[in-house]
């Protein structure tokens, strides 16, 4: 049975957090700018950016009969990699860059027969790792150039499920997830995809890594209600939420203070929270329907 991550409408997204498959991101060093997320109006998702700051919204994207998220900068945050899906619960997926403007829309895998989510960008900007299922039906990790050229596949076990790629701030690492060993965990390769390593064991979920910006802490969401993290071994695994919502998504800021993430709010609705990199006073920052998987703007 496939594993995916469609973003076509409310209900399929909150399934969504329970069928792991759609950054999280790498956050590349320097100063805090917008927040790049998913919002849904209009019986479609698009791409907006938030100020961290004031909460002020700018609209990137407006794609009539298609959904958009899973947004990803690049290190000097001029681009973004983002997927873009046809509005169905399984319809085509396919990875597409965008200026920071929202102009030179360009698509990567024009593959009308394969689903592909999840883009990660490389430190240097040559390459972007994604999540697919061309080879196998529970998905796999592959990375391609920049341009979408030389796709070449990293992690193929088949039947088992590899997601969620997240490239470190030195380009010598991706941490994903995968449930080669239990349902599921953070497991971390080299950038060529040997040498894959478990970080976190046991029976919970853990989904969704995102590098600190000097690479030496990740952090995770465990079971889709609580954002952890933990140094870059695996080991200090700490809890830092504890709301009884569920709460997803959680990346860095560029500056390493500060982590924005998704939590479910009162009438089913999803905002972008952020809080201090401790755990300590979260706050919301947006208040739509449903605002999800946000990433940051490294400036």
């Amino acid at each position: 049975m496939r594993r995916t991550l469609s973003i076509a409408g409310a209900a399929v997204a909150v399934a969504a957090l329970f069928l792991p498959a759609s950054p999280a991101d790498a956050a590349f060093p320097g100063t805090n700018g917008d927040i790049v997320i998913a919002r849904f109006t209009h019986g479609q998702n698009d791409l907006w950016l938030v100020d961290p700051d004031t909460a002020a919204r700018t609209r990137l994207t407006d794609s009539p009969r298609r959904n958009e998220g899973l947004a990803d900068w690049n290190a000097d945050g001029t681009q973004i990699a983002f997927t873009r899906c046809a509005r169905s619960e399984f319809g085509n997926c396919d990875i597409w860059v965008i200026d920071a403007d929202g102009s030179n829309q360009t698509r990567l895998t024009p593959t009308p027969t394969d689903t592909e989510t999840w883009p990660a960008w490389s430190p240097d900007g040559t390459q972007i790792a994604f999540t697919t299922d061309s080879s196998d039906d529970f998905q796999d990790i592959w990375v391609m150039d920049a341009d979408g050229g030389n796709p070449t596949q990293l992690t193929t076990t088949n039947g088992i499920f590899d997601a969620f790629p997240e490239w470190s701030p030195d380009g010598t690492k991706i941490a994903f997830t995968s449930d080669r060993a239990a349902l599921d965990d953070i497991w971390v390769m080299d950038s060529d995809g040997s040498n894959p390593v478990r970080l976190t064991t046991g029976t919970k979920i853990d989904e969704r890594p995102d590098w600190s910006p000097d690479g030496s802490s990740i952090t995770f969401s465990r079971n889709g209600k609580d954002i952890w993290a933990m140094d870059a071994d695996g080991s200090n695994q700490t809890r830092l939420t504890e709301s009884k919502r569920i709460e997803f998504g959680s990346v860095y800021s560029p500056d390493g203070t500060t982590i924005a993430f998704d939590r479910e709010g009162p009438n089913d609705r999803f905002g972008v929270w952020v809080m201090p990199a401790d755990g300590s006073s979260a706050t919301r920052l947006t208040s739509g329907r449903f605002d999800f998987f946000p990433d940051w703007q490294p400036i």
